[in-house]
Parts: structure tokens; sequence; C-alpha cells
């Protein structure tokens, strides 16, 4: 507890000032061909993709107000679940496998989940 109470609180202030701040929106707008295109998510997902960095509980909450279709919740939902580890474990994974290699690990889990969700959004969308 000692050790997850301030990293857990140190994330809750990281994404209020981010968001304060604009920076939610301008990494809406930069990945916004890929969150569309690829997944087949509004713009507006990409905060919670972004959120799903730092705390996965409070991402899967933020798809709802979206009023996403049945197909761009299922997509949203595999991808957040695929998606990169809470900050937590995070911090773990660089204190047990050092920066270096957390990086790669990071980049396929990224990799991976956008990979599966496009594919999934052209089963679900497209093919179905």
């Amino acid at each position: 507890m000692m050790e997850a109470i301030p990293i857990i609180l140190a994330a809750v202030l990281t994404i209020n000032v981010l968001y304060v701040f604009g920076v939610f929106n301008a990494i809406a707008n930069f990945t916004a061909p890929v969150v569309t295109g690829l997944l087949g998510l509004p713009k507006e997902a990409v905060t919670a993709l972004v959120v799903g960095f730092l705390r996965k509980d409070l991402a899967l909450g933020m798809l709802a107000p979206l009023a996403l279709t049945a197909e761009q919740l299922v997509v949203g939902s595999v991808v957040l679940a695929m998606f990169f580890p809470c900050i937590a474990t995070f911090v773990v994974l660089v204190r047990e496998l050092g920066i270096v290699n957390m990086l790669k690990a990071a980049a396929i889990m990224i990799t991976v989940a956008l990979l599966t969700g496009g594919i999934l959004n052209l089963i679900l969308n497209y093919w179905l």
C-alpha cells in the first residue's frame, strides 16, 4: 500500500492536469487517423485510450457516454484490455525489466492491441 498509493495519486493528478491543459485533445487530433480509420472509433475515444495507460478502471467507463455502437464498444473494450497495463504495473515492469526492455514490451503490447482492434473492427463492421 505504501508504494501503490503515491503512484495512484500521482497518476490521478497527472490525468487531471493533462486534461485541463488540453493535452488529450492534442493527442486525439494527432492519433485520429489511427483511432477512426483502423479501429473505427470516434476521435473522442482517444481520451479513454490514453487514460487507459494510467487507469484501466476509469478508461472503460469513459467509453459509455460516447454513444458507441455495439461493435465499437467491443473494439474499444478489447483494445483497452490488451493495451499497456495501468501505471502501477508500468512501474513494476520498469523495476523488473529495466527501461529498455519495458519500452520493448510496451511497443509489442501497443502494436498487438492496435492490430487486434483493427482486425476485429474489420470483422465486425465489414464481414458480418
